[in-house]
């Protein structure tokens, strides 16, 4: 197969918000213009207003685009259970080259020919299937996991058939390619994705003036334990800002509101993104089992350290006392004593951009393009 005059399809699970896996899935599409796409969701001004994927030929089903705005996330949830049968009866019969992206069923696109390869890059198993946090709630609710148990039941019978389907496996950290071996039992490859942000060596340079609070930017959800920073915080009397929107928000705010050194900012642009990170002490992330910890690099990209929950793909990225520090309990204390610490140690700025720089979209490309020649030469 001649990489140059394949036929490409690229599936990926879903492209009705933005975030990691849509960046990635980007990425592979800058590798193969002329590839289709074909996804279960689709909504053209997200990711318009992304910049991605823009001029790109994207199949999905037409009939979701009819469901009312405010009714979108939830039928995209009620809808989970329609997935596998909509990705494994998906035509893909006249591609040479298949390239899943998946944190959900896309994995499980049938090959019709002998000739055809699938690669699936894994972002991690379905949190919501294996018991790893997330922001689907219901199953720690008694009463919901029950009545939920059947349906799970079958959707990871389902995701377990479909991760045998690809030729080759690639994920994005060490602790998903574990997770893959536990669940799949499975080898894979693993190419780390990159950081969107991009941080000139002047706005680098300015930032290391500042250092005036604490930063937290994120999806507030109750797995990502922000409450906990808030409260530790509101003992501290430390400077802290809360950047980002989710279920958890008006929850936070209530938390937060007695204490003047909290400031909660919900949703923040882009430009507004960078400038918090560029003027923060230090970023927070108290998330259990992160898949990689992609928010780890974009403060480090300014050359700021990172405390981290140590957990996860986060283990991967944050070196202790070179670009962060650990706690190792999600209470009070333990995070505290990491913020006591972090304040002693003198961080060299231009060491952490350095390290960050290595996550960079251009490596991704170039480790995924040459897996790909290197697999494909072998294949045949």
């Amino acid at each position: 197969m001649d990489l140059k005059t394949a036929k490409v399809a690229i599936v990926q699970d879903y492209l009705h918000v933005y975030g990691g896996a849509e960046a990635v899935v980007n990425a592979i599409w800058e590798l193969f213009p002329q590839a289709d796409i074909y996804s279960a969701t689709y909504d053209a001004e997200v990711m318009k207003k992304a910049g991605v994927l823009q001029g790109a030929r994207i199949f999905y089903p037409k009939w979701k685009d009819n469901i009312p705005g405010k009714f979108k996330k939830f039928a995209h949830k009620l809808l989970v259970a329609n997935l596998p049968f909509y990705f494994e009866n998906l035509d893909l019969s006249q591609y040479d080259l298949i390239i899943s992206s998946s944190a959900h069923f896309a994995k499980g696109v049938k090959k019709t020919r002998e000739n055809q390869i699938h690669v699936s890059y894994i972002h991690t198993p379905p949190r919501f299937l294996y018991g790893l946090p997330g922001e689907i709630r219901k199953r720690t609710n008694p009463v919901w996991k029950l009545i939920l148990s059947p349906l799970d039941s079958y959707l990871r019978y389902k995701d377990k058939q479909f991760a045998q389907r690809p030729d080759y496996l690639l994920c994005n950290s060490e602790t998903v390619k574990d997770r893959i071996k536990k669940y799949y039992n499975r080898d894979a490859t693993v190419i780390n994705p990159f950081p969107e942000i991009t941080v000139s060596y002047a706005d680098f340079e300015d930032s290391v003036k500042y250092g005036d609070y604490f930063l937290v930017i994120s999806r507030l959800e109750a797995y990502k334990n922000v409450e906990l920073i808030i409260k530790t915080f509101s003992e501290l009397g430390l400077p802290l800002k809360v950047a980002g929107k989710g279920s958890e928000y008006e929850n936070l705010l209530n938390l937060s509101k007695n204490y003047s050194n909290i400031e909660m900012l919900g949703y923040v642009s882009s430009e507004e993104k960078f400038d918090l990170l560029k003027k923060c002490k230090a970023f927070i992330i108290a998330t259990e089992d992160e898949d990689f910890g992609m928010s780890a690099l974009e403060p480090m990209m300014f050359g700021k350290p990172v405390i981290a929950y140590r957990s996860g793909g986060l283990k991967e990225i944050v070196k202790e006392k070179e670009n962060g520090l650990f706690f190792d309990e999600l209470v009070s204390k333990s995070l505290g004593d990491a913020l006591g610490r972090v304040q002693k140690i003198q961080f060299d700025s231009i060491s952490i951009r350095n390290y960050a720089q290595k996550f960079s979209k251009e490596n991704f490309k170039n480790k995924f393009m040459n897996f790909l020649e290197d697999q494909i030469s072998r294949h045949i």
